[in-house]
């Protein structure tokens, strides 16, 4: 049912949503940064992360890097608004929990990001 691609593509996703996660709880919780700021520094440190584990492991690309690099970006800057726009919009209505929103909020970002990666970045 699901190809290699895809199952190398959900190990780094899980490793990278554990990093991620992790950095959204300690930012939000400990440290005491908004939810917004939260999820944002999460995905810029998750951002740098993934660009290499998905070109190298995920995806074997030996194309022009920059190139690569510029459309997962773009990628990535769809992918995460739409994930933000329906995170907050769940946060500002107190549809559930803020930490269960966070993570909807991921899964959201995951699906556009994957599909956007392998069709588009790493052709």
């Amino acid at each position: 049912m699901f190809d290699q691609i895809f199952l190398r593509f959900v190990l780094v996703g899980i490793l990278n949503t554990l990093i991620g996660y992790t950095v959204i709880m300690i930012l939000f919780h400990l440290i005491g940064l908004s939810y917004a700021r939260s999820y944002l520094l999460s995905y810029i440190i998750g951002i740098i992360i993934s660009f290499f584990l998905n070109r190298k492991f995920v995806f074997f690309s030996k194309k022009n890097r920059l190139l690569e690099f510029f459309k997962f970006l773009i990628a990535f800057v769809i992918s995460y608004s739409l994930s933000y726009l329906s995170l907050s919009f769940i946060v500002e209505h107190q549809l559930i929990n803020t930490d269960i929103a966070f993570f909807i909020g991921m899964a959201i970002y995951s699906t556009l990001f994957y599909l956007l990666n392998r069709y588009i970045t790493f052709v």
